[in-house]
């Protein structure tokens, strides 16, 4: 008979493999295009529905319509910035708190842990910015682009990477695709 002794897990070796949540979001800055896009699709629609043959040379009114929409894209998407967010250390969130000296302003707290938590800011062609935001420039963003979509989007991502989502994530997709439903 042996006495073999079942293999011990190392804790320190799994606690050594943790780290920090992290969440991207990329948000268009000139977010007032998106009406003018719409309006230039709805456009586009109605030259499409009423286009008529023209001559050879000339240039397609649907052609036209067609480019103005993809300009006014374009023009939205180049305003573009990437977040990237990473979870406060203990540090960071005592930082806060010094930082705030007592008072009560939530919405200050959470814009201060927005901006302590951005590590990274990038534009649409990937280059990142080497300034870093404060919770000024946070609040003016809001400002800017509206409560709403600042909400939906960039608070949103913090959030995420803030821990909200600690479980390891289900796929659907993959679930399916592997024939498995757990």
């Amino acid at each position: 008979m042996s006495d073999s002794v079942p293999d011990i897990p190392d804790l320190r070796a799994l606690l050594a493999e943790a780290s920090r949540p992290t969440a991207t979001v990329t948000v268009p800055l000139k977010q007032g295009l998106r009406e003018q896009i719409e309006a230039a699709e709805a456009e586009l629609e109605s030259v499409a529905a009423d286009a008529k043959p023209t001559r050879m040379g000339a240039q397609s009114p649907l052609r036209v319509a067609a480019a103005k929409v993809e300009s006014l894209r374009a023009e939205m998407a180049a305003s573009a910035l990437t977040f990237t967010f990473e979870s406060l250390t203990a540090g960071e969130r005592d930082q806060i708190r010094q930082d705030m000296r007592g008072r009560d302003n939530p919405d200050e707290v959470n814009l201060r842990a927005i901006a302590a938590m951005c590590r990274k800011v990038t534009g649409p062609d990937g280059a990142a910015y080497a300034d870093a935001m404060t919770w000024e420039d946070f609040a003016s963003l809001r400002d800017a682009v509206g409560a709403q979509t600042f909400d939906l989007t960039i608070d949103a991502a913090a959030s995420r990477a803030a821990g909200g989502q600690w479980s390891v994530p289900f796929s659907r997709n993959a679930s399916h695709i592997l024939g498995t439903e757990t």
